[in-house]
């Protein structure tokens, strides 16, 4: 009964690396809130070492929501949104996954149900992917994936709980600036719209923004 319990919470914080829970918790702070672990280094390597080498070309889907999803990845080059339509047909962007980060529907991939979003790709991308079994097989190898879970475990609480804060204290300026830091070539690779959208803002919103910072700049 240890062992089955152990192997599940082992499954739960592993797989925390891939979730996409809050509408502005996004994969690239998961990777930075997880990237000085060596045991998150184990795991990055493991996808290029074992992962399919998969190369998708702008627009075209990683996952559609609506459609399980049956691989997680580990994305070389390129950049993906993360959008969500409700039943009214409005679409909402509410995450990105970045260069050097993870890509998945975390609840889709674990729980095999539909996915709550779709995963596009940006630009085009280089992503080398696992399926469901072989990174179950990864967890079950020995005591340093085993230990991967509970750090990561550790740094995912953390991490939500200052987005959580984020997302009700930040202004739209303060998110807007931390999307650049994380990104800063994002501006040239996405429309305006899609900015303010995952932002929760007007497009004359953020050109505002990016006005209001560029005086600030040169004052």
């Amino acid at each position: 009964m240890y062992a089955l319990v152990l192997k599940k919470s082992l499954l739960w914080d592993i797989l925390y690396i891939f979730v996409h829970q809050a509408k502005r918790n996004t994969m690239s702070e998961v990777n930075l809130s997880i990237s000085h672990l060596n045991s998150y280094t184990i795991l990055k390597e493991f996808f290029l070492e074992k992962g399919k080498r998969v190369e998708y070309t702008k627009k075209e889907y990683f996952l559609q929501q609506n459609f399980s999803s049956l691989i997680a990845g580990w994305i070389e080059n390129g950049s993906f949104r993360y959008t969500y339509m409700n039943e009214d047909g409005n679409e909402r962007i509410v995450c990105f996954s970045f260069e050097k980060e993870f890509v998945c529907d975390y609840a889709s991939f674990i729980h095999r149900e539909p996915a709550l979003v779709s995963i596009q790709a940006i630009t085009d991308c280089v992503v080398y992917q696992l399926t469901y079994k072989e990174l179950i097989d990864f967890l079950e190898m020995n005591a340093d994936t085993q230990r991967l879970g509970r750090n990561v475990a550790e740094s995912m609480f953390k991490m939500a709980y200052k987005r959580m804060l984020q997302a009700y204290c930040d202004s739209p300026g303060q998110r807007y600036i931390t999307l650049m830091q994380r990104c800063p070539n994002l501006k040239e690779e996405v429309p305006l719209k899609e900015i303010a959208s995952f932002i929760g803002v007007t497009p004359e919103t953020v050109s505002h923004i990016r006005k209001k910072i560029l005086l600030k700049g040169k004052s």
